[in-house]
């Protein structure tokens, strides 16, 4: 590519074609009535203003039609419309990545969230438990001394303690 197709490049196509058109002293109605495009459409192209213009595909057609009257390239022309349209669509903006927390640090803080919790589960069950047979102990007549535990039984069955040496 030469330095004037460059410069072609960096131009949007409308400001391009107006001035060659005016370079070369053409009226817009006289390509207008070649072309058979209508003088507001081609108005338009000049102004860049596509958004008013029917579908892309139309306006290649109009950008090639206007190229070839001027005696232009219309694939230079086309190609500095694609280009055009392409340097109005904002970049996207770049999104930096968010830290990943590792695995390694999740399964560490559950490993600790465990053991803690086991800890304490075991020490209340630990310090509740012995307690718990305490107050059985206190609470049972039975069981509150060894050595009285058979003849209370025995008085609460209301039984008779048979001696050997009593049977006769």
């Amino acid at each position: 590519m030469d330095l004037y197709s460059e410069e072609v490049m960096m131009e949007s196509p409308g400001k391009f074609l107006k001035k060659e058109r005016e370079t070369r002293n053409i009226p817009l109605e006289e390509i207008s009535n070649f072309t058979k495009i209508k003088e507001h459409h081609l108005k338009a192209i000049e102004e860049d203003r596509y958004e008013i213009l029917p579908h892309a595909l139309y306006v290649k057609g109009y950008l090639k039609g206007y190229a070839k009257y001027l005696s232009l390239d219309p694939n230079n022309v086309i190609l500095q419309y694609e280009n055009y349209l392409k340097s109005l669509i904002p970049p996207e903006p770049i999104e930096l990545p968010q830290p990943v927390p590792s695995l390694k640090k999740k399964g560490r803080s559950w490993l600790i969230f465990s053991l803690i919790f086991a800890v304490t589960l075991f020490v209340v069950l630990y310090i509740s438990f012995p307690a718990h047979r305490l107050v059985e102990h206190k609470t049972n007549p039975i069981l509150s001394s060894p050595v009285s535990s058979a003849s209370a039984i025995h008085q609460q069955v209301g039984a008779q303690t048979i001696y050997p040496d009593q049977e006769k």
